[in-house]
């Protein structure tokens, strides 16, 4: 964690987002601390996508900021973001036509530049690249990084034509090997069995404790988010409705109200761990029930 008096690695302030007449984010403020994981959980269109887009500068708001470590970055391109020790995995994987498994995740060690290279310059430094990465022995190294998320195997196999899991688990490592002081996990593992979901929990987990970086993570299954938060936020129609310890945020009656727009106060929920777990159950499912393929303006508009 960040020592007493130290900017967090990451903060928004006051940010709104419209689109059109439709307020995709309202007055937002957060933040997030170095060697800390933050959840953050919300309905169909209740604004993470957004969030993330502010955070990685995709999107820019109006009015308000966006931090690294103390920096105003609100008005840099998300490029130069990347080079101030920004990454980001995405909700709607894309991957590049006849590029490998470990040419993705190559990508992402350039995009890093520990070596004085940038991912604008991949091909023409393709070599030096090969080389670098393959001589890194950290463990957010390439090489580490495959063994660790069971890529190995696969390495020399286009990306396009692996299973969902796979997928993921390639967007993650090359998330990682951009070597970031803040990352940004958009549903890590939405279409993933339980056990490779288990082995995504463990990663995030000892990126915590072993490198204190700074990790947002926004994922419709409610139990992974509380298996690997210290703090989760919850949003709904682009405003922060609860903030807290994971129980704490999942056994509310706002989060609830949100999910099910029922009056949580009849119900008398009890707040504590037992029925904060069945919570995230019961909440998961109705999640899963109503995802669709990403959260965007429409959806927005369809719960305005």
């Amino acid at each position: 964690m960040s020592g007493m008096g130290e900017s967090p690695a990451l903060a928004l302030e006051g940010v709104t987002v419209r689109f059109g007449g439709i307020v995709a984010l309202s007055d937002v403020s957060l933040q997030v601390t170095e060697g800390e994981t933050v959840g953050l959980i919300g309905p169909n269109g209740a604004g993470k996508t957004t969030l993330i887009d502010v955070i990685a500068g995709n999107r820019r708001p109006d009015p308000g900021e966006v931090l690294l470590y103390g920096e105003r970055v609100t008005r840099l391109p998300a490029v130069r973001r990347a080079h101030r020790g920004l990454s980001r995995t995405f909700q709607t994987l894309s991957l590049f036509d006849g590029m490998t498994v470990w040419e993705h995740v190559l990508l992402g060690y350039a995009a890093g530049a520990p070596h004085g290279a940038g991912s604008g310059r991949f091909v023409s430094q393709r070599r030096r690249l090969e080389d670098a990465a393959r001589s890194d022995t950290s463990e957010l190294g390439p090489v580490a990084l495959m063994d660790k998320l069971g890529l190995a195997s696969v390495a020399d196999e286009l990306a396009s034509t692996q299973a969902v899991g796979v997928v993921r688990m390639v967007d993650l490592a090359r998330a990682l090997a951009a070597r970031p002081r803040v990352l940004l996990l958009d549903e890590p593992v939405s279409g993933l069995p339980e056990p490779e979901a288990r082995t995504v929990a463990a990663v995030i987990q000892a990126l915590r404790k072993e490198h204190s970086m700074a990790l947002l993570v926004i994922e419709h299954n409610l139990e992974f988010a509380r298996l690997v938060s210290d703090r989760m936020i919850a949003v709904d129609f682009g405003k922060v409705i609860a903030e807290g310890p994971p129980d704490e945020v999942l056994g509310s009656d706002s989060l609830r109200v949100a999910y099910f727009g029922e009056d949580a106060d009849a119900e008398e929920v009890k707040a504590d761990p037992a029925t904060d777990a069945a919570t995230a159950n019961e909440l998961a499912t109705s999640e899963a029930a109503t995802s669709g393929e990403g959260e965007d303006q429409h959806d927005v508009a369809q719960r305005a």
